[in-house]
């Protein structure tokens, strides 16, 4: 059998085979194999072929998705400038051939970035510090064409909303530019359900090289920066990726990278799904406004008040 690496007797692992889910189970290269689930953890998977038992090492997976009802693939659904859904586990090659003409370059007079098409009628999401401080933006399409791909640079681009506290921004591409021809938008993933260990990979532009892809694992899904949690992956992130997607091994983004660290290898971060989520669906609240080009929203610090002195303290002296 193809992508077998580990066969053993039923009665020889000891494992009870009556109560076992059934699962399709995604391996790197593309194949699946669909059989009740043993048991799955850290190490991998054990699934029931009947008369033998096949164990799968973590590594070789790229899916493990439920038989059941509620959990097959398909169910994407529109919200407004935004789409969700759970999409099928395939090969990362096909992911990027589907969903890499959504990847953009965004550009501002002093440097560039990344960002990703999240509608049909030019919304496109990025960081907040690719466009801060900037007013004229360029945004560059890559398109797919018989001789290779083509640029489309659209010099007329409109900022939605602004969170500097997120770093997330909402674009939008004008309809007398883009003339409708845009590539099949992101999904985005509104599960919660990324692991440690689970494939990731990026679409960027870094340092201007344009649709670069990076691939890894998720490294941490609760890291937490200047009191923001951030999902830790060692898929390369570099500057020029600001705002790009970082993907799931069903093409789904689960995060927006944010981050990288200049003198470790290994080590990078992005914004997690359901915070990029959260700021679309009450992006009213943070509305650009013309009148402050500078600043969008401007977050004004507590006044400051000086605590009184304890009852009974001694001033120390230096």
């Amino acid at each position: 059998m193809k992508n077998v690496w580990c066969l053993c007797l039923v009665a020889a692992c000891g494992l009870d085979t009556r109560a076992a889910d059934m699962v399709t189970v995604t391996l790197v290269g593309g194949s699946r194999v669909t059989a009740p689930l043993l048991r799955r953890n850290d190490d991998g998977v054990v699934l029931d072929l009947g008369h033998d038992v096949l164990q799968i090492p973590a590594k070789r997976l790229l899916d493990v998705r439920s038989e059941a009802p509620e959990a097959e693939a398909g169910g994407e659904q529109q919200h407004d400038i935004f789409r969700t859904g759970r999409l099928e586990a395939r090969d990362v090659p096909e992911l990027v051939k589907q969903f890499g003409e959504a990847v953009v370059m965004v550009r501002n007079p002093g440097g560039l970035g990344t960002g990703f098409l999240i509608s049909r009628d030019g919304h496109l999401v990025t960081n907040y510090h690719v466009v801060e401080n900037n007013t004229r933006l360029q945004v560059t399409l890559f398109r797919k064409t018989e001789k290779g791909f083509e640029k489309n640079e659209f010099r007329k681009v409109r900022i939605v909303a602004l969170q500097p506290l997120r770093d997330l921004a909402v674009l939008q591409l004008d309809p007398e530019e883009t003339k409708g021809r845009l590539p099949e938008p992101v999904v985005i993933n509104d599960r919660d359900d990324l692991r440690v260990g689970d494939l990731v990979f990026a679409i960027g532009n870094p340092a201007g090289l344009e649709r670069s892809v990076t691939q890894g694992i998720v490294s941490s899904t609760t890291r937490t920066i200047d009191q923001m949690r951030l999902i830790q992956t060692d898929a390369a992130i570099n500057p020029g990726n600001s705002g790009g997607p970082i993907f799931n091994a069903r093409g789904e983004v689960v995060a927006v990278a944010c981050a990288g660290a200049a003198v470790f290898e290994g080590l990078a971060f992005g914004i997690p799904a359901n915070e990029l989520i959260d700021f679309l669906v009450h992006r009213d609240t943070y509305p650009y406004d013309e009148s402050q080009p500078q600043n969008g929203v401007t977050y004004l610090p507590p006044p400051f008040q000086p605590a009184p002195p304890f009852e009974g303290a001694r001033a120390v002296a230096p």
